[in-house]
């Protein structure tokens, strides 16, 4: 057994402590800590068994997510696309701890919860142990989740202990401080640098300029990466420059990767996973590890956007299903490498049903804190590496809170018609009732 397995079995079996909120060990220029780190006292992270069903459960919700989440930026974005629903489920998670009423309603639609809410942290904390206790024992295998709070240190704002319970117990996070109001962009760079950090500098300036502002009061920031060797590798003296047609009929020259014997006889033709459903192509490749895989679906030429239009978490799960390992010739796919800029996910977030989160006057996190929050932003930047040896990635989630100007935290205004009512709340009785179309008709 490796060094490496060797050490992922003991890691594997205190893994409670994996993914607690790492600290910047960088200092300011004056060697004072560039924030003050609080953790709960009374909660440490619970450890979820592998085999617990709510894990599935959950990850059926992710793989619903993504798909919807696909759709929405596919149809908003031009050129290549790629995120991790993995990240932005994490993070909104954290967020859903601290919503009440049809605010946590909203969300849980957004990300197809199915699980209750306590339920669905938990699972999600079993999802993100299981996959980095397999890591640890697995040569060449890398997979870091880390989340952390960042919070105002303003006189005047506080995070309920609850909820600093329910991150500590399920997402292993701490509560970062910072001055928001006084030091806004600084507060920015630390957090920004905190992402770099955990992502190997993968990530960078995720929150651009003007997300954090005066009035901003929390951070939730969700980082993932993710290193791996390909199971069997592809020889790269074999990797050479051929044509790739776009969508549009137009063709490019790119460096194509060859996996397989280069002599193929009726004797020695390479097993893989492999599927077809309708006019739809699908490969698997595996990491190290055999448990984490890269799964390649391929539409026919010219069958893209029927393909994309149709797409859903049933559609690949038909796809998958149809996978089975038979002989195929020497496969090829591109070496590729892409970055994505901060985008916002605000617009499919709201598309997907979930808007109170984002109102000034209807949001309600009032499990998260007394003072009124509403998410102003929800940020995402994600990378991948794609060669001959495996596959490096990266993403990072940022939900940002702010609080109004205004000291009422509901606005109240009746300028449009409406019903009112007479009633005496002792019996419960309505005594009058009526409705106002034009205040200023008197008879």
């Amino acid at each position: 057994m490796s060094y490496k397995k060797l050490l992922g079995l003991a890691a594997a079996i205190a893994i409670v402590g994996c993914s607690e909120n790492p600290v910047s060990e960088n200092n300011d220029d004056t060697g004072s800590p560039k924030f003050i780190v609080h953790r709960s006292q009374s909660a440490v992270r619970e450890a979820v068994a592998s085999d617990d069903n709510r894990i599935s459960v959950q990850a059926a919700s992710n793989n619903e997510f993504a798909s919807k989440m696909y759709s929405q930026l596919a149809e908003s974005q031009n050129g290549n696309l790629f995120f991790s629903p993995f990240s932005i489920v994490s993070a909104l998670g954290m967020a859903d701890a601290g919503a009440r009423g049809g605010t946590d309603l909203q969300i849980r639609k957004a990300l197809s919860i199915q699980l209750p809410a306590d339920d669905f942290h938990a699972a999600l904390n079993g999802l993100d142990q299981s996959i980095e206790s397999h890591a640890a024992t697995v040569d060449n295998l890398e997979f870091k989740n880390v989340n952390s709070i960042w919070s105002h240190n303003g006189q005047g704002f506080a995070l309920k202990m609850g909820y600093l319970d329910k991150m500590e117990l399920n997402y292993g996070a701490g509560v970062n401080l910072l001055n928001f109001s006084e030091k806004t962009d600084s507060s920015r760079i630390i957090i920004n640098d905190w992402v770099s950090e955990q992502t190997n500098n993968r990530i960078n300036d995720l929150l651009p300029d003007g997300s954090i502002n005066g009035l901003t009061r929390v951070v939730l920031t969700n980082a993932i990466y993710f290193l791996a060797d390909w199971k069997v590798k592809f020889d790269v003296s074999r990797t050479k420059t051929e044509t790739f047609t776009r969508k549009d009929g137009s063709a490019v020259s790119v460096p194509m990767m060859t996996l397989g014997d280069s002599i193929v006889t009726d004797e020695k033709v390479p097993k893989h996973l492999y599927g077809r459903v309708d006019s739809t192509r699908i490969l698997e490749l595996p990491y190290s590890g055999d448990r984490l895989v890269m799964d390649i679906l391929l539409p026919d030429l010219g069958a893209f956007d029927y393909f994309e239009r149709k797409l859903s978490r049933q559609m690949i799960d038909t796809l998958i299903n149809s996978l089975n390992l038979i002989p195929l010739p020497p496969v090829k796919i591109p070496r590729f490498e892409f970055s994505t800029s901060s985008i916002s996910l605000k617009n499919a977030l709201v598309a997907m049903g979930m808007e109170d989160a984002f109102s000034e006057t209807d949001a309600d996190f009032s499990g998260m804190s007394e003072t009124f929050l509403y998410v102003s932003d929800v940020v995402h930047k994600a990378f991948i590496k794609v060669n001959e040896n495996g596959t490096e990635a990266a993403a990072a989630t940022g939900v940002v809170f702010a609080t109004t100007s205004v000291s009422a935290p509901k606005i109240f205004i009746a300028d449009r018609p409406f019903i009112y009512l007479i009633r005496d709340t002792q019996t419960k009785s309505i005594l009058f009732m009526g409705r106002v179309l034009d205040p200023t008709i008197t008879k």
